[in-house]
Parts: C-alpha cells; sequence; structure tokens
C-alpha cells in the first residue's frame, strides 16, 4: 500500500482526500473518513465492532500496545462521527464490523493482514491521477501534522509527545544564517 518510500512518502491535504474519496466504494468513502477524524491504524480501524460504539464515545484498545500497556482510546462521538458509524452499519450485510467484507467479515486477518482492504485501496487509487494519489498511512501523517503537539499526540495514541515529533511533525529544520559581520 505504499506507492512511494516512507521518506518521500507525500501527505495530501484534508481537501485532496474528501475529494478523492468522492470515486471510491462506500467502504472506503467511510474508512477514510472515520481515519480523517481518528488518525487511528489500519489495523485499528478494521477491527472496528459495534461493541466499541458506547452512548458518548467510541472506545478503542490499540492493537500495537495491546501486549504491553493496553491502552485504550476514547474518541468523543461528534454529529460527525456518528454519522460515518450509522453509514457503516446501514451497509449491508449487517455484521459486528463497521469495515466489513462483502460476505460481513472482518477485513482484518488474523495475522492482522487486510490483502484484501489493499486491494481495493490500489484499484481506488489506481482511478486517480497520479499527482493526487497518496498511500493509506499518509492520511495518518496528516492527522499527525495538525493541531497541537500535545492534541495530535493524544489522538494518535503516543505515550509520548516526541515519536509525535519525530515521525509526524515536518522534517524541515528552520536554521539562522551565520552572519557575515559577525567575524
Amino acid at each position: 500500500m505504499f506507492p512511494e518510500k516512507r521518506s518521500k512518502m507525500r501527505i495530501p491535504t484534508d481537501e485532496v482526500v474528501r475529494e478523492a474519496i468522492k470515486i471510491a466504494n462506500p467502504m472506503l468513502q467511510s474508512y477514510c473518513k472515520m481515519k480523517l477524524i481518528t488518525g487511528l491504524r489500519l489495523t485499528d480501524l478494521l477491527a472496528l465492532t459495534v461493541h466499541d460504539i458506547k452512548d458518548d464515545y467510541l472506545e478503542v484498545m490499540l492493537s500495537k500496545t495491546e501486549e504491553r500497556t493496553e491502552q485504550i482510546l476514547r474518541f468523543d462521538l461528534t454529529d460527525e462521527m456518528r454519522e460515518i458509524i450509522k453509514e457503516c452499519r446501514e451497509r449491508k450485510p449487517l455484521s459486528k464490523y463497521l469495515f466489513k467484507t462483502r460476505t460481513g467479515e472482518c477485513q482484518l486477518k488474523e495475522d492482522n493482514t487486510a490483502t484484501g482492504f489493499e486491494s481495493q485501496w490500489q484499484r481506488w487509487q489506481a482511478r486517480l491521477p497520479k499527482e493526487k494519489r497518496f498511500a493509506e498511512r499518509s492520511i495518518r501523517d496528516l492527522v499527525g501534522s495538525q493541531d497541537e503537539l500535545e492534541i495530535a499526540s493524544e489522538r494518535l495514541g503516543h505515550a509520548s509527545t516526541a515519536t509525535t515529533k519525530k515521525f509526524y511533525r515536518s522534517n524541515v529544520t528552520k536554521v539562522v544564517p551565520l552572519s557575515s559581520h559577525s567575524k
């Protein structure tokens, strides 16, 4: 799902993603909208079930920390998130999974691979002009680069803002040139 090297991955804007999803299949449309507002990893989004939806929040146990810290994120159920969840739940076939296959199964396999989802993603991206294409992972990068560092770090489920800063903030360093008068 990485059409380009990680270090050279183009991070799309929110507008580019929202424009591109207009030609995606309905499941991918909902997936991208949910990823734009949560920044969740692919494995965490594809594993979402109706049991994760509570009265006022969406509860997500981060798969990356499941073995160590069992970190849980609770996202307030905004109107936008409620609408996305409604879209997912109304999509046939009925299933406990929000992002399901045509048979209602989880897009994520036991070994945490998602080849069916990846194929759908690639077919969709191939329909876009080359300059408008983006990797699935780049949406998380977009979310990580928005808001204040602390807020972005919490949203992404990082234990430290240092992780967010290292991997999701611009790798551009601002440098003040040495003045020729200072010699």
